[in-house]
């Protein structure tokens, strides 16, 4: 391999290494560049930037709590599912035409029954040393370049490496929601916000590594690890997503959060949408540069109010006069900002100017257009000028948003002179739509506050926000990091509201769950049934005895805890082994593995039946009839069994009866359904595309509406839970049946992008307006 007709120096060396020997030596790619880097005495910048500041005790001591934590649940789902991949094993066994590859899935199995408890420990040990070796390194600086790390590949080397790298990036992908803030958290906790995804400690690669490193300390044959690790990866699967979200929750609660965009949400072109609205913003203090220059700027000023942009317009009594003025005031801009900040402003002559917002019948007082018309405007500069009028404008755009409540509107009011000051001070306010500042704004805007009434009193949210808001009124001077203090808390209290109001839907979600459940149950428990039927057909007794007594555990476990539930994958392995009982055993193996396996088997099916409406006498029958089954089985010339069409009995399976457990229906609020024809069209669109967080508005006969947030979406049957801002009222409906209610106009759909840029949004086109030619 050459680049650009040059081959590096180690490069040269491993491929005349490689022609000599015919294996390859094994070091990472690390290693590599940093070894041609060394050779070519090149300097690595990036080193620098990679070394940490020593971990506080404060954030070990969260280190550690999450560490255990994952280590724990991890411990936990496999301790669970011991059994079910135990089964899993044996019918892999059984399927597998090849006597080394059933004898390392028999292998597996074994040491699974035998030293399970102790195989999850060690897997949790090396875990837990995996964790804070990573953790506690103080910089991932230049790695050795002692020739010691060179080490030959081997096939079962190579094949444990793509093992890896396969579940790894298995469980990352299907994880990747959760481990966006997750990877943030940690690089916080760690002193690393620059940390790569496969360097988070808590991460689906080093999970996969430790337990290969957990089952090598146990000196299991690496085969036997591969297959062990790839039952891990299948248990793992559908639990890690839920002990991530544990581990953020917790992190969320200390206050650990990175500096998250708020307010938008991905969707179809948004990413293009976005990109468009940062270039506009980009631009616009240029604009203002451009404004401050124009004939139209000097004749009417920028908002459109008279104000003038270069002083001596017609439009305002005060004229700007620079440092002369300042000292005739005797204060600077910044200076009487400051003191408005705190309450009234007294100026020479004997005028006091009080800024504090008041809310009237008109709405909220716009305390910066008041700004512009007080003599304090006689210190501001042309450009400043300019940018007051341009915050007064996003506060009216603010105060028109119907999609802000107006108790968070008078939060928002509170902040006019900080956010003024932070404007002026830091003119990237205007361009970087991730300013602290406004981040603050859209924070406010954007929480679900609950309304409160005389019996439930006020939302301690409010109080809590109000305490925020104060901080910010009597500390804020120049420094920014209050506002970014300000934001940690308030995405706190974000996280803190969203979970008390997934908490109350709690109930209301697990009983749609289970409706949707009951309503498939039997539909799931046949189609497992055909699937095992398919890949072993069976003699009649068998077949009858699934659809008559092992359908009815199948549907239970089903509807109790879904597909993931513990003992379905349970029932289903046990149903499987017992068609692969009652298979002809051509060989010894699969004799010995019947008389091994049959015990547990038969122990299995009786605590099935005993479950089940079976009635004694019918039990007794069908274990009669299998006895001589496993009989002809083991025969070397095993008799044959007919076998009847499967889908003829299966579809023979009565319904069940209406005081049956199972068909029990729960209390919801959900909405009758009818059957209505599909319509593809704009509004079906938008109403599949809703996610968890999006309002709409619902309108009624009556002339009123009201706002919902959608709070769950069903996994199953694509159902929508919505409630109100308080999270009392609660209902629940079809994309379809919303879709009908957007096309008739009973609903709309509320935009909850970030308040603050679709306020810039519309300032930037109001500028560019004002400076077109006629």
């Amino acid at each position: 391999m050459r680049y650009g007709g040059y081959t590096p120096p180690l490069l040269r060396h491993l491929l005349l290494f490689s022609d000599q020997t015919g294996c390859y030596p094994r070091l990472s790619r690390k290693y590599v560049m940093e070894h041609d880097m060394t050779e070519q005495k090149i300097v690595n910048l990036n080193e620098y930037g990679k070394r940490r500041t020593p971990i506080t005790a404060e954030n070990q001591a969260i280190l550690i709590e999450c560490r255990d934590m994952l280590a724990s649940g991890m411990a936990r789902v496999l301790s669970r599912q011991a059994e079910a991949m135990e089964h899993s094993l044996i019918s892999l066994a059984d399927r597998s035409p090849l006597m080394e590859t059933r004898n390392l899935y028999f292998g597996a199995q074994g040491i699974l029954n035998q030293t399970g408890t102790e195989l999850f420990q060690a897997c949790k040990q090396a875990f837990l040393k995996a964790y804070d070796k990573q953790t506690q390194s103080q910089d991932s600086g230049r790695s050795n370049l002692a020739t010691d790390e060179l080490s030959l590949v081997g096939d079962t080397d190579f094949e444990a490496t793509l093992a890896v790298n396969k579940s790894g990036s298995r469980l990352r992908f299907h994880c990747a929601e959760e481990l966006v803030g997750l990877d943030v958290r940690m690089g916080v906790l760690t002193g690393r916000p620059q940390m790569a995804s496969d360097d988070n400690p808590m991460g689906p690669r080093i999970v996969c590594e430790s337990i290969l490193d957990g089952l090598e300390s146990l000196g299991i044959d690496v085969k036997v690890q591969l297959v062990l690790l790839n039952q891990f990866d299948l248990m793992l699967y559908p639990e890690l997503p839920g002990l991530y979200q544990e581990v953020n929750k917790l992190l969320v609660n200390k206050g650990i959060l990175p500096d998250f965009k708020v307010g938008m949400r991905t969707r179809p072109d948004g990413n293009r949408a976005s990109r468009s609205r940062n270039d506009e913003q980009a631009d616009i203090m240029n604009l203002f540069e451009q404004l401050v220059q124009s004939p139209a700027g000097h004749a009417t000023g920028a908002g459109g109010t008279g104000m003038p942009l270069a002083g001596g317009g017609a439009g305002s009594p005060f004229h700007a006069g620079g440092a002369g003025v300042s000292a005739m005031l005797g204060m600077t801009m910044m200076e009487a900002l400051h003191r408005l900040q705190g309450g009234a402003l007294s100026l020479p002559g004997g005028v006091t100017i009080d800024l504090r917002p008041v809310q009237s019948s008109g709405g909220f007082s716009n305390v910066v257009r008041e700004l512009q018309q007080s003599p304090v405007m006689l210190s501001a500069s042309q450009l400043e000028t300019v940018m007051i009028d341009a915050v007064a404008m996003l506060f009216d755009y603010l105060f028109e948003d119907r999609a802000i409540p107006d108790h968070i509107k008078s939060l928002i009011a509170q902040l006019q002179v900080p956010v003024l000051k932070a404007a002026i001070i830091d003119r990237s306010f205007f361009n970087n739509r991730d300013h602290p500042a406004r981040q603050v704004l859209d924070l406010i805007g954007s929480l679900v506050v609950k309304t409160g009434n005389e019996e439930s009193g006020s939302d301690p949210l409010l109080a809590e926000v109000e305490a925020v808001i104060q901080r910010i009124i009597s500390e804020y001077d120049q420094d920014a990091s209050i506002f970014e203090q300000a934001v940690y808390t308030l995405l706190a209290l974000q996280a803190r509201r969203e979970q008390e109001l997934d908490s109350g839907m709690a109930e209301q979600i697990a009983d749609i769950q289970r409706a949707e459940r009951i309503e498939s149950a039997e539909s799931v428990a046949l189609e497992h049934i055909r699937r095992a039927l398919a890949d072993q057909p069976s003699p009649s007794a068998i077949v009858a005895f699934l659809r008559d007594v092992w359908t009815h555990l199948l549907k239970r476990e089903y509807i109790e805890g879904g597909e993931s539930a513990p003992h379905l994958s349970a029932h289903i392995e046990t149903m499987r082994e017992l068609l692969w009982s009652v298979q002809p055993k051509p060989d010894m193996d699969s004799r010995l593995m019947l008389v091994r396996i049959l015990p547990g088997l038969l122990k299995r099916l009786r605590e099935g039946v005993q479950a089940s409406p079976m009635s004694l006498e019918a039990a007794e029958k069908f274990f009669s009839e299998l006895v001589a089954l496993h009989a002809n089985a083991v025969r070397a010339n095993p008799q044959s069994v007919p076998l009847p069409e499967a889908e003829v009995l299966l579809d023979d399976i009565p319904a069940p009866e209406a005081g049956s457990d199972l068909v029990a229906t729960p209390s919801s609020t959900a909405e009758p359904e009818t059957v209505q024809p599909e319509v593809e069209d704009e509004f079906a669109e938008r109403a599949r595309s809703l996610q968890k967080g999006d309002w709409v508005e619902f309108h009624y006969e009556d002339g009123t509406f009201r706002w919902a947030r959608l709070g769950w979406i069903s996994g199953l049957k694509g159902q929508y839970l919505f409630s109100d801002a308080d999270g009392l009222n609660m209902f629940s409906t079809t994309p379809q049946r919303l879709a009908e209610k957007l096309r008739s106009g009973q609903a709309v759909l509320v935009e909850r992008r970030s308040p603050t840029d679709s306020a810039f949004g519309k300032l930037f086109a109001f500028f560019k307006q004002r400076l077109s030619p006629a």
